[in-house]
């Protein structure tokens, strides 16, 4: 959807909703800080191509901090809302050329159209670009990897059909862009890159998404999906052009509450389609797959909750890197539809060469306590490994993770004050196994503050 649709729409929205009086206004601000600790960044060379996930410092610390603030304004009339919240996110950096100065830019995070209870009061509509977060976010939390921590939202259109109060269907259209046209300010950031560099991407891509979501079975709550994706050609770091790849994702996650102390989760997908002809080959067929699946006991005869969970998560992987125009045969390395962000690890995203998460096997464990209200901590850790040996070593092992985490408040939200402020501290080690040709052990601590109000 074009912009200048978009904004059309809102304004004649927000024209009607002027007109038909009652309006109700709100607005708020929120605010995180992020300031990050990287020892020893990593280096990593797999000895079987060029392609290397390396940290720029080459070895050196790298410290940096984030701060992201957030005004957002909302204006409803019983069931129509339009809604927009104004970002920034400036950045400063140690050890490193780059600088962000503040204030580096103005964006545009959220600004949609919603209308509710269509047809018998079983539909909304939404229209723009908005939040879509589905399951655990392992296939759709961000939709605007390429700018790191900065926004997660998609350009989309999404229908909620309701079933009943505990059955409902959402069906989503997507168009990601790689520029937004929207920014004020001079920061530059390619939306939907998959290569971990600047520049040299034009990646377009378009989707349909059926997500079902049934919490009729109070012990079997499950969901269904089908994602069908459509990514237009984009260069490598080498600015070969790809071809275009089209493919349908199926998938199932189930959260059963087995007892009052034991629970599980799984999720399953298969993906398969084609990718377009390029110049050095055929039509290649692509058929990959993910896996979840972990259990949990929670003590509740203690205060703290103290509880352990085992898990692994897998996804397939390939001989050949995804984005190698050579190559040949199928292409089984699993491509996350949308979510290429860190997702739950900072320095195993640097593993890759790529913002694209495959080619893994990690059985973990994690421990973890709720020592007060609104208090969490846990620890969580394991070994990993390449799901395919694309590599000269023979050897899968990519090494063991360790990750701690401590979630906490600072300021309770109350009736007057609705926002409060929270805090989270977290470490993360990688102790590089085998696979890599040189590896280094790496760290990562964060302190992350986030204020609403």
């Amino acid at each position: 959807m074009s912009k200048h649709v978009l904004v059309g729409l809102l304004l004649a929205a927000a024209m009607a909703l002027v007109a038909s009086g009652g309006l109700d206004f709100d607005a708020g601000v929120d605010a995180r800080f992020r300031y990050d600790w990287k020892g020893r960044p990593i280096k990593y060379q797999n000895n079987r191509t060029s392609a290397t996930a390396t940290d720029p410092q080459e070895g050196r610390h790298l410290d940096y901090y984030r701060m992201r603030t957030r005004v957002w304004g909302e204006m409803s009339c019983e069931d129509v809302t339009v809604y927009s919240r104004l970002a920034n996110e400036f950045r400063g950096y140690h050890n490193a050329g780059q600088q962000n100065k503040f204030p580096d830019e103005l964006f545009i995070d959220n600004l949609y159209f919603e209308i509710r209870n269509l047809l018998n009061e079983r539909v909304s509509l939404r229209v723009g670009r908005q939040d879509l977060n589905y399951g655990a976010g392992r296939v759709i939390s961000d939709g605007m990897a390429g700018d790191g921590s900065r926004t997660a939202s998609f350009d989309a259109l999404k229908a909620v059909v309701r079933i009943d109060d505990k059955r409902k269907l959402d069906l989503v259209g997507i168009w990601q862009r790689p520029e937004d046209h929207w920014t004020l300010g001079n920061e530059k950031y390619d939306l939907t890159k998959y290569q971990n560099r600047d520049g040299g991407n034009d990646l377009t891509e378009r989707a349909l998404i059926a997500y079902y979501s049934d919490r009729s079975l109070k012990d079997l709550p499950f969901e269904l999906y089908y994602i069908y994706k459509d990514e237009t050609r984009w260069l490598t770091s080498n600015d070969n052009r790809l071809p275009e790849r089209r493919h349908s994702t199926f998938g199932a996650r189930v959260v059963p509450q087995l007892n009052e102390k034991w629970s599980a989760e799984g999720e399953a997908a298969v993906q398969f389609g084609e990718i377009g002809r390029s110049a050095k080959t055929g039509r290649r067929d692509i058929l990959a797959w993910m896996g979840y699946g972990g259990v949990t006991y929670t003590e509740t005869d203690y205060g703290w909750n103290p509880y352990v969970k085992a898990a692994v998560l897998v996804l397939s992987g390939d001989n050949d890197r995804f984005d190698d125009p050579a190559a040949q045969g199928t292409d089984t390395g699993w491509n996350t539809p949308f979510n290429r962000s860190s997702w739950f690890s900072e320095l195993i995203s640097y593993e890759f060469a790529c913002l694209r998460w495959s080619n893994l096997v990690y059985p973990h464990l994690e421990l973890g306590v709720r020592p007060a209200k609104d208090h969490r901590a846990f620890l969580q850790g394991g070994p990993h490994y390449a799901y395919e040996k694309d590599n000269a070593n023979d050897d899968a092992y990519r090494g063991l993770y360790m990750m701690a985490r401590y979630d906490f408040p600072l300021l309770r939200p109350t009736a007057e004050r609705r926002g409060g402020v929270r805090g989270a501290l977290l470490a993360e080690v990688i102790d590089a196994g085998d696979y890599y040709a040189a590896a280094s052990t790496a760290y990562c601590l964060r302190f992350e503050l986030n204020a609403k109000f």
